[in-house]
């Protein structure tokens, strides 16, 4: 029997009970007391009594718990499955996995931001690929990644979950993160997702990066235009590359909630967009349409509109879900919704083979090589660092010397790993990794200041109530750091954010947005004392997100940011530091001068350059913006044609841009180049520079490479006034931006 005609067929077999318990997750398996004790073990006869016409899936398995104690578990509960329930489906088991899946002694890789920092799709789909067989060979299957939000508030707390602030940016590495999860489409097997990937669920469905005043969940305020060239393109390409599933978001938006609006999940996401696949809700995002948002009387009437919107299951738990019956009999819900719903669920576990859950407790698990996905997690820090100032180039520091170097700062101490990674993770900090490739030197520590009063990590991002460390209390520890640094030979000082004071902020009692950009404690001014005893100075900033940065810039003699760079984050700053390799990371999001700014982000429309009357109005930093360690000029050496037809561009034509670039230092560095787009003259306003095309590219020190960069249709188009997609003729400037300069060409469409 042909695959839809199974389904089609095990849909008509079912129940209204049985289409309703693949709506929902039954629940999280580090909180399911009687079903699931504490070591990972499931009663199955509570479980079978409890999910007696099965379940769609159940969360987090992995949690708190090692590898082989969720497969068995998953196993466990597939063969339960299997044996107990009338058709024997097999669950989706759901995990987090933006840089690692959230599990004990899983990798957890750098930060997604600051994996967007390498700019290199190739090496974001190898980390995507790793998360995906990680996450497999410990029983679970559904991961929700990626994150394709455009981050254009820094305020926001989730900025770190993101691969920031540019749709092109954002559009290319979710498309590799999805290929990395689910595998590339086979034309053998078209649809099937392998027994090494799981499920990707691309979030969350749409605009949720730009929230009034930052706030995660707030309002959001977006005109079509701007919703559909900026926001959904990330989501198209997503579904372009065969994305499962895709989650909705929790704000409002022009004040219909997202979970609610039929208009977003259905018209545009099904209709306009050609999505096939499941759609879930966000963790309690149905009842919220009653507690929090008020478009509905209780859970049963927010499951009412979120169903009928286009919400095919809810998570994590069923309170909405649970009513789903008793609307389709009293005649407020057809069942026709139910059957909708039911099949999109159907759909994506037919993709995974769950149609059949003893022979997927019957399958063996891929085989996990940690020690290559470390090594992968030690290449990613490096390439996901930034380079921000290096005015004399005093960076690199040689490393065989003997000196005395101090370490200092509240970041230092330990590793910092972001949001999402399992409480007990660990990682390499920069104190050690310094330590261990610093071997010639004496390296002393001292805390100088702190952000938190507790060690922050992990765990701390889990915690509700955040506290600040009293200032007071850092006069010693301040004054024997700058007596440490006037005695050194180098400071090293590691500062900017942690887990607990810049992060998800999903309810009143555990918040974690912020209203400013300045560093928290007394950092700046750990900074600035060191650097006044005249001891050569580099700052580190770790943090999940833009942070004011201009004190620490004044004063140090270099600095370097990244976001949380995972378990080998230590290490791959330490080398930095040494010039084993060169910097080559790049901004993925704008550094403002202050949040006084905000917004300020790469792609505004060009009317936004006004400046402020007692102040500059550019960032401090720019998208993109990254320095390395080596001499490389790139010349543009031509461009063909100058010249074509809209029909011609529509048809597939390109303009050719012929780059060399060429490093000329001794060390080996990777260039990105950046193609933008300015529309001289169009029927809306448009961007001053639009990102439309970027290559890394590996110089060799004293070598040249050369590169073809391809200018579509794509690349011009833009939402008319009819909110038609369109090149219309007239003159475009396209740049090519390089670490050393820019060139500009101008190419004209001809009508």
């Amino acid at each position: 029997m042909p695959a839809s005609d199974h389904l089609e067929a095990l849909l008509g077999a079912m129940s209204l009970e049985e289409k309703i318990a693949q709506l929902s997750c039954g629940g999280r398996a580090y909180e399911m007391p009687g079903i699931i004790d504490g070591d990972g073990r499931l009663d199955a006869d509570a479980f079978a009594t409890a999910f007696p016409d099965g379940v769609g899936q159940i969360g987090r398995l992995n949690v708190r718990r090692d590898g082989p104690v969720a497969r068995e578990l998953a196993d466990q509960i597939n063969e339960t499955l299997a044996t107990r329930s009338r058709h024997g489906i097999g669950a989706l088991f759901n995990e987090e996995g933006v840089h690692g899946l959230m599990g004990r002694g899983a990798t957890v890789f750098p930060s997604a931001l600051a994996i967007a920092a390498t700019w290199d799709p190739d090496l974001a789909e190898r980390v995507y690929t790793a998360v995906a067989v990680e996450t497999r060979a410990r029983g679970a299957n559904y991961v929700y990644a990626p994150v394709l939000d455009l981050a254009r508030d820094p305020r926001w707390g989730r900025v770190e979950e993101t691969f920031g602030e540019d749709v092109h940016l954002v559009t290319q590495m979710g498309r590799a993160a999805v290929f990395g999860l689910q595998g590339r489409p086979s034309d053998s097997r078209p649809g099937a997702i392998a027994t090494d990937r799981v499920l990707a669920c691309a979030k969350h469905f749409v605009g949720h990066g730009v929230p009034q005043g930052g706030l995660n969940g707030a309002p959001v305020q977006l005109g079509r235009r701007e919703l559909s060239e900026d926001h959904l393109p990330p989501f198209v390409a997503a579904i372009d590359a065969g994305v499962g599933a895709i989650m909705a978001a929790y704000h409002d938006l022009d004040g219909v909630p997202v979970h609610s609006d039929p208009w977003l999940l259905t018209d545009v996401l099904r209709d306009q967009l050609g999505f096939t696949g499941m759609v879930t809700s966000d963790g309690f995002g149905v009842p919220q349409l009653a507690s929090l948002q008020r478009v509905a009387v209780d859970d049963t009437d927010a499951a009412r509109l979120a169903f009928t919107a286009g919400i095919d299951c809810e998570v994590p738990e069923p309170r909405g879900a649970a009513g789903l019956a008793d609307l389709v009999r009293n005649g407020r819900l057809s069942e026709e919704v139910i059957d909708r719903a039911a099949r999109n669920v159907l759909l994506v576990k037919q993709r995974l083979g769950l149609l059949d859950a003893a022979a997927v407790a019957a399958t063996d698990p891929p085989t996990v090589d940690l020690d290559a996905h470390d090594r992968l997690a030690l290449e990613t820090a490096r390439r996901g660092a930034v380079l921000l100032s290096n005015p004399s180039g005093f960076l690199p520091v040689e490393a065989d010397r003997r000196r005395t170097i101090l370490v200092a700062g509240p970041n230092a101490e330990h590793a910092h790993l972001g949001a999402y990674c399992d409480p007990s993770a660990e990682g390499i900090g920069v104190l050690e990794g310094i330590r261990e490739r610093f071997t010639a030197a004496t390296v002393t520590f001292e805390q100088g200041c702190r952000i938190t009063p507790e060690r922050a990590g992990p765990a701390t991002w889990w915690q509700d109530e955040v506290t600040l460390a009293d200032p007071a209390l850092d006069d010693e520890p301040m004054d024997a750091a700058v007596a440490a640094a006037a005695s050194a030979e180098l400071a090293v000082l590691v500062v900017g954010g942690n887990e607990a004071t810049h992060r998800e902020g999903w309810w009143f009692d555990h918040l974690g947005d912020r209203a400013s950009l300045t560093l928290e404690g007394r950092q700046d001014e750990l900074v600035e004392r060191v650097a006044a005893t005249g001891t050569p100075t580099v700052a580190i900033v770790i943090s999940g997100g833009p942070v004011d940065l201009h004190r620490v810039v004044n004063a140090a003699d270099a600095v370097l940011w990244t976001c949380y760079p995972g378990q080998q984050g230590g290490t791959g700053l330490a080398e930095l530091l040494a010039g084993d390799i060169a910097p080559s990371g790049r901004l993925p999001v704008t550094f403002p001068r202050s949040s006084d700014q905000i917004p300020v982000y790469a792609g505004r429309r060009i009317s936004a350059g006004r400046g402020y009357l007692h102040e500059p109005a550019d960032p401090l930093f720019a998208f993109g913006h990254g320095l390395t360690y080596t001499d490389v000029t790139t010349v543009l050496q031509g461009v063909a044609p100058a010249s074509l037809s809209v029909d011609d561009l529509t048809a597939g034509a390109t303009v050719e841009l012929d780059v060399e670039v060429t490093n000329t230092g001794p060390h080996d560095t990777i260039e990105v180049l950046r193609v933008t787009v300015n529309d001289r003259v169009a029927s809306v306003t448009r961007p001053t520079e639009r990102l439309v095309r970027f290559q890394p590219i590996e110089v060799c020190g004293g070598s040249s490479e050369r590169v073809r960069l391809s200018i579509g249709h794509d690349a011009l188009r833009l939402l008319d006034r009819s909110m038609r997609w369109v090149v219309e003729p007239g003159a475009f400037d396209l740049s090519v931006h390089a670490s050393d300069t820019t060139h500009t060409v101008r190419v004209i469409a001809t009508p």
